[in-house]
């Protein structure tokens, strides 16, 4: 199999399975490329370790940006909710799933930090309030 791991749209690739899924994502793994898309599908590989993603500069590289014209990062699903939210005045939902261990708690943490700070007049007690639920919504 190619070496791979250029391709941030794995619906892109002229195979996908199961196969070729996972060598690509094994490889932007290693690559420290821990956000793939599958079309509109976001895929994050828990690195176990922490990575310089989630700063305000990045945050503001995604606020408002063409899906295609940056790498893969949940910042971009955050903000094309948000986006669409607002926009459209449609109710969005972002499903986070995966084993124990994968890294929800984290995903649901930086989509809400994102959406939070996206949103006009944001205020620290609705934040707080909101990061505070995290606990129940592990209970699902």
């Amino acid at each position: 199999m190619a070496a791979g791991g250029e391709e941030d749209d794995l619906a892109k690739l002229q195979k996908l399975d199961e196969n070729s899924l996972n060598h690509e994502l094994g490889v932007r793994y290693s690559q420290k490329k821990i956000y793939t898309y599958v079309g509109d599908v976001l895929i994050a590989v828990n690195p176990y370790e922490d990575l310089p993603l989630y700063g305000p500069e990045t945050a503001k590289l995604y606020c408002q940006a063409a899906r295609s014209s940056l790498p893969p990062h949940i910042f971009a699903t955050a903000d094309a909710a948000y986006t669409s939210a607002v926009q459209e005045n449609v109710s969005q939902v972002c499903v986070i799933s995966g084993e124990s261990g994968a890294g929800k708690t984290e995903s649901t943490k930086h989509i809400i930090k994102h959406i939070l700070d996206l949103s006009p007049g944001s205020n620290t007690h609705l934040n707080n309030r909101i990061l505070q639920i995290n606990p129940l919504l592990e209970a699902f």
